[in-house]
């Protein structure tokens, strides 16, 4: 089960220059444990020399400019029919994975347990090519998550993915311009 945790908000302040972060300027996020909770850093990009050793997670991030249009997340049914649609483009494997951990972390999706099959979700039990003999079939087994949306309840398959440090920021930005839209103004 995937625990809830909160986390504090951006201080928008450098905390090894102990300075204000400028409009525009980039910096990086920094999850530590804290005792028995967790604490969020910020760091200015001109003093990231790397996440410390305590480190449980990070990110990097830009201050919005003023003159900025501001972004909201798309609604979730968009967001569930966008996962979906990416199911048919293998080169989206690892954006499809991160959608689906952000969809569940907003409890818009829920894991569910398969049905034992005895072979990995979504393998044939047997070769489909030799049906005359009855032989495991010889594939790589991958690892997926059986999901169900929370607004209609439908399943999907997800592949769980490896994800590289070096590949993060680029799938980050993707995935940012794929679920934020523009907006004028928020509501409030």
């Amino acid at each position: 089960m995937i625990g809830e945790y909160k986390i504090n908000r951006t201080t928008r302040r450098c905390s090894v220059g102990d300075r204000p972060l400028e409009p525009g300027e980039v910096y990086y996020s920094v999850v530590m444990e804290a005792d028995e909770d967790f604490k969020r850093i910020d760091i200015a990009a001109d003093a990231w020399t790397g996440p410390p050793e305590e480190t449980i997670g990070w990110w990097k991030n830009r201050v919005p400019r003023a003159e900025e249009k501001k972004r909201e997340i798309a609604p979730p049914e968009v967001l569930i029919e966008l996962l979906r649609s990416m199911a048919e483009q293998p080169a989206a494997a690892k954006s499809r994975f991160l959608l689906a951990l952000l969809l569940l972390r907003k409890r818009h999706l829920k894991t569910i347990e398969p049905t034992a099959t005895g072979s990995p979700m979504g393998a044939p039990a047997q070769d489909p090519r030799d049906e005359t003999e009855a032989k495991p079939f010889e594939a790589k087994s991958r690892e997926t998550m059986l999901l169900m949306s929370n607004l209609d309840q439908s399943t999907m398959e997800v592949d769980v993915v490896a994800i590289g440090p070096s590949e993060a920021g680029t799938l980050q930005d993707e995935l940012i311009d794929l679920i934020y839209r523009d907006v004028d103004e928020l509501p409030e």
